[in-house]
């Protein structure tokens, strides 16, 4: 991957679990299929999760939607249920980590 992961932890099962089911599908597909798909970054943007990969599958892109969807909803610090935020940026967090960001503004 070029840039690595530009996101908070909180995301971190998210991606994983997206990882094991872009492998799963990968897996399925005939062995010569296989070695054309790369990640090529993980990053938020607008707020929500970014999952981009080179080459994609119709099954990979369902799976990335899934996962970009539940980010909406889910902390970015910290995994617990958020909603978006803007602070300047936009994100989503959770109540603790909004109060968090009010308090450094």
């Amino acid at each position: 991957m070029w840039w690595g992961f530009e996101c908070g932890d909180g995301w971190e099962p998210l991606i994983r679990k997206l990882s094991a089911e872009i492998e799963a599908i990968i897996v399925a597909m005939p062995e010569k299929e296989r070695k054309k798909f790369r990640v090529k970054q993980v990053k938020e943007k607008f707020g929500t999760l970014r999952f981009y990969m080179g080459v994609a599958h119709d099954a990979i892109h369902a799976a990335i939607s899934r996962a970009e969807q539940e980010s909406a909803v889910t902390c970015e610090c910290c995994g617990k249920p958020g909603s978006m935020r803007n602070n300047g940026w936009i994100s989503v967090l959770c109540d603790e980590h909004q109060a968090e960001r009010q308090k450094k503004r």
